[in-house]
């Protein structure tokens, strides 16, 4: 059984990358279940649309991921 159209066009389609923008967005800007990333006065903060209402996660800092010299290892 051969692929369908949008498998087809799947396989040709480079993966889209999440965006960061700035300020909050409005809850009817977004797309039911779309996450988005915004960098606001809290940090960088993910928004998703679920059921009509808007949902946020405030991101942290990764601090184990600081890049070390060779001297210090």
């Amino acid at each position: 059984m051969g692929l369908t159209r949008q498998e087809r066009i799947a396989l040709h389609k480079k993966q889209e990358r999440l965006q960061v923008k700035g300020g909050k967005p409005n809850v009817y800007d977004l797309q039911e279940g779309v996450p988005v990333l915004r960098s606001t006065s809290e940090g960088v903060v993910e928004y998703v649309r679920y059921n009509g209402k808007l949902y946020k996660k405030v991101l942290d800092t990764d601090t184990t991921s600081i890049h070390k010299t060779w001297d210090e290892i």
